[in-house]
């Protein structure tokens, strides 16, 4: 398992996003992902997993595999038609020179913390071996696995960045499953989970989602350049208490410092991807940073078309999907900003771990010149 350290606030990893995969509840690749969250589809079914304070089914963002599967044994499963999708892409990608078999491209996966319940202490050892034997092959040379949850992707542009001279195309997939009962009576027991008991809480759900990466500017093609990254520590952690109160620092610690990197202000930025999944705190914590960080321009008007900021958030559609929501938004951001559907083709993006972790990116889209 790779080691995790904090990125450091002010990051230009240098890279931007020219192919995405998605396997979510709301469809089997990308494009079936990414038309369901432009169309505001919600794709949780009830069924399968008990809510003890009421007495019925909960309701759950699961993938339409072909069985009932939970557990760390499902993750590869999760993973290998994300990676598949992926590879088809940059065996088409221009330029040429751009173009790899799959087994030179290195994969770094992220996956839950080592605090999540109900996760084995060997989880990455565990999935990259079963990926290989998948495969039929050892991942390549630069491919590793994190354990940084929700908060993981900016940890894999780190490493990205760091070798992308020796290897100039990078898989960055993040993938996660919170369906298991065995997850659900820790949130309940915690007072987080969506339940009989509790209106403000997450739905669970899973799903595996991917960005391939290369250098700034290496693409013929569209890009989503990641202009800056930050990070931040909020004291509160998973929501607070009377002794330590939600106090958003973190939060805004990281998108001050991913605008900073990013040499732009928030009040040009007319779209944020954020990770409200029902809970409280993480509307607090949005509500307080960005009113911390938003001012009116010089000339006294907003710079957004609708004249505030747009919040597009996944998991709506997809449910609480963890270490796969950061590249989820990316791929959708991606997707949207090619199209011509993302306003001005520039966004925030912000997610929180339990432990405390906060980050932040800033992207926007590119072409290379012709």
């Amino acid at each position: 398992m790779a080691s995790v350290a904090a990125p450091t606030n002010g990051v230009v990893p240098g890279l931007s996003v020219v192919g995405y995969g998605m396997w979510t509840a709301l469809g089997p690749d990308g494009p079936a992902t990414v038309a369901g969250l432009d169309a505001r589809l919600v794709a949780s079914e009830v069924g399968g997993l008990w809510d003890p304070t009421s007495g019925t089914n909960l309701p759950a963002f699961r993938v339409a595999a072909h069985q009932w599967w939970t557990g760390p044994t499902f993750l590869p499963e999760l993973i290998l038609p994300v990676l598949e999708e992926c590879f088809a892409q940059v065996a088409t990608f221009e330029p040429s020179s751009l173009r790899r078999p799959a087994a030179d491209v290195p994969v770094l996966l992220n996956l839950a913390p080592k605090d999540r319940p109900s996760r084995p202490e060997t989880l990455g050892a565990d999935v990259l071996r079963a990926l290989a034997g998948k495969l039929g092959r050892a991942l390549p040379e630069g491919s590793a696995a994190f354990d940084a949850g929700r908060v993981g992707l900016p940890f894999l542009l780190s490493r990205a960045a760091q070798q992308a001279q020796r290897h100039p195309v990078q898989i960055l997939i993040g993938v996660e499953s919170f369906v298991s009962q065995s997850i659900v009576d820790h949130y309940i027991g915690r007072n987080r989970l969506l339940c009989g008991a509790n209106s403000s809480g997450f739905i669970v759900g899973e799903a595996a989602a991917a960005i391939i990466v290369v250098p700034a500017g290496a693409s013929a093609g569209p890009e989503l350049l990641i202009a800056g990254m930050g990070a931040g520590r909020e004291t509160s952690r998973d929501g607070g208490s009377r002794e330590a109160p939600v106090t958003a620092e973190g939060l805004t610690q990281a998108m001050r410092a991913a605008l900073a990197a990013a040499r732009t202000q928030y009040f040009d930025i007319p779209n944020l991807f954020g990770d409200l999944n029902g809970e409280h705190f993480k509307f607090k914590e949005a509500a307080i940073a960005t009113m911390r960080l938003d001012r009116v321009p010089p000339e006294n008007a907003s710079r957004r078309p609708r004249g505030h900021v747009e919040h597009w958030n996944a998991i709506e559609g997809l449910g609480e999907v963890g270490a796969a929501l950061m590249p989820a938004q990316l791929g959708w951001a991606f997707e949207a900003g090619r199209s011509g559907r993302l306003p001005q083709g520039r966004a925030v993006m912000f997610a929180g771990e339990d432990d405390g972790m906060r980050v932040a990116m800033v992207t926007g889209m590119t072409r290379a010149a012709s």
